[in-house]
């Protein structure tokens, strides 16, 4: 610590120093230019611990002055600190009042920010027709991975009548684009995120769909298709109870059968017996 030095700090405003003061400001390079430059934007009521704070945090003058020119201003220490700690950059909320943000407190700036919300983010989701999010909605769906691309992929799917929520909980449930395309050319029309959501929490996949359509069984309903998944009722299972059994069983016969424990060997055992089994 030079003369030089704190005869500059006294100069800035800064007396009455005492020794570990003035280390500490030497430390973290608290120079008398940054606390002039600091003044000449508005901040002249700080303390050491304030200046050793947002030098810390790489709080500039210059970030402070954008900051300001973005129509930020009733703001103080902290806040300056949080969005430096968080990546706030007069960038970033520049981009977001450009999109029609502009009532945004610092709050909701570290909001976006911590939850990865990006300006090109909200620009991809207007396109697609989604105009009026709040920023709750945005931080949710970045949360939950719901992109663009998502969204896209559905409504070129005509599944248009989704809402913000609709898609989030697609997302959480690990339903996707491809999932959703199978079932409709399998003959699944109209699907709710309820009926999907089951379809996927049941393993029903499209080819099962599809297999048990070429076996004469269309148009199932979803519950349906939950049900024979559930008592795995296959189409390898029909085809072998219809091969010893009967061409012509139902679905609600093949269900019982499978929940009685009939099946193929049993059928054998049956006929080794001297037991008529065919129907």
């Amino acid at each position: 610590v030079s003369a030089k030095f704190i005869s500059e700090l006294r100069n800035a405003g800064l007396k009455d120093l005492d020794v570990d003061e003035l280390i500490e400001l030497s430390n973290h390079e608290v120079s008398a230019k940054y606390i002039a430059e600091l003044k000449s934007v508005g901040f002249k009521d700080f303390d050491v611990e304030d200046l050793i704070e947002l030098r810390n945090h790489d709080v500039s003058p210059k970030f402070i002055a954008e900051l300001q020119a973005l129509g930020l201003k009733n703001f103080d220490i902290d806040d300056l600190v949080e969005l430096s700690n968080h990546g706030v950059s007069a960038d970033y909320i520049a981009s977001f009042q450009s999109l029609g943000f502009k009532d945004m407190d610092i709050d909701d700036l570290v909001e976006l920010s911590n939850h990865d919300v990006k300006p090109e983010f909200v620009a991809e989701l207007r396109e697609l027709g989604l105009k009026d999010l709040d920023i709750d909605d945005l931080v949710e769906m970045s949360d939950h991975g719901v992109t663009s691309r998502f969204i896209a992929e559905m409504r070129e799917l005509g599944m248009k009548q989704f809402t913000t929520e609709d898609f989030i909980d697609l997302a959480d449930q690990g339903i996707s684009a491809k999932f959703i395309k199978s079932m409709t050319e399998a003959g699944m029309k109209d699907l709710s995120v309820s009926d999907l959501e089951d379809l996927q929490n049941h393993g029903v996949s499209g080819k099962f769909v599809r297999e048990l359509n070429e076996l004469g069984f269309k148009d199932l309903k979803v519950d349906d298709l939950v049900e024979l998944t559930i008592h795995h009722v296959t189409p390898r299972f029909i085809r072998d109870m219809r091969s010893k059994y009967s061409e012509d069983l139902t679905l609600e016969q093949l269900l019982e059968m499978r929940m009685n424990g009939v099946d193929e060997d049993l059928l054998e055992e049956l006929r080794a017996a001297g037991i008529k089994v065919k129907g």
